[in-house]
């Protein structure tokens, strides 16, 4: 039993340090190609879904998914700036970002969305990159899933990069697809800019819950969304 689990840890491993290698080659790729200005004109907004009193979903042991959202976030800003990535950010803090006029939770809600949806028309050259949790009534469902916005034709693309990365590095059973956004996704159904949305995982699957909630973990998914937002880049270069 205990060789078995040896075998699976290394077996990861080894995927893992494949997919880091490729990544790297991707990254040094687009740095020395001519149009790695571009790349580097680019600014990633990274959206932390909710924050302040919109918790988001509650996982059965009372996380909360705003926490884990502005964690990877943080993660993904650090690790997109250590490539030369200008990035920004809608909230740094747990706090919502409405304007000051606003009372009622739902006023204080409505407000925070168009705020972002404001900072991601306003953010020039911009890739929006919104970072969520899942939550099902069926405890058996996992996976990272990207959505992406439906108006804006690099939206695909840019979700199914990430997408990929995810499945590469990281959870190479995860046989979820990419979707575009209803209306039910404001800043996705109605945004202008490529954007996405990334649901990291489930909070009601406890295995994939005990994952989010390790350092290491959030670690890597950021790493796999910076990887896929690099890809992206990459790609669109060669165009």
């Amino acid at each position: 039993m205990r060789r078995r689990v040896r075998l699976q840890v290394a077996a990861a491993a080894v995927l893992f340090l494949s997919g880091l290698s490729y990544f790297l080659y991707s990254v040094h790729a687009v740095w020395q190609s001519p149009q790695s200005a571009d790349a580097s004109a680019v600014t990633v907004l990274i959206d932390p879904g909710h924050g302040g009193v919109d918790g988001g979903a509650v996982a059965p042991d009372g996380t909360a998914e705003k926490d884990l959202n502005l964690q990877i976030a943080l993660l993904l800003r650090e690790q997109l700036s250590a490539f030369g990535i200008r990035t920004e950010m809608t909230r740094t803090t747990d706090a919502s970002i409405h304007d000051q006029s606003a009372e009622t939770v739902r006023e204080k809600k409505v407000s925070d969305i168009h705020n972002r949806m404001q900072l991601m028309e306003e953010t020039e050259n911009c890739l929006f990159v919104s970072i969520h949790q899942n939550k099902f009534s069926d405890p058996s469902l996992s996976g990272t899933q990207v959505f992406y916005a439906p108006k804006v034709t690099q939206s695909a693309a840019l979700a199914d990069s990430i997408q990929n990365s995810v499945r590469t590095l990281l959870q190479p059973e995860n046989d979820r697809q990419i979707k575009p956004s209803d209306n039910s996704i404001y800043l996705l159904f109605y945004a202008q800019k490529p954007a996405v949305l990334v649901e990291c995982g489930f909070l009601s699957n406890a295995g994939e819950l005990q994952s989010l909630q390790q350092a290491a973990y959030r670690q890597k998914l950021a790493f796999c969304i910076a990887a896929g937002i690099l890809s992206y880049l990459h790609t669109q270069q060669g165009r």
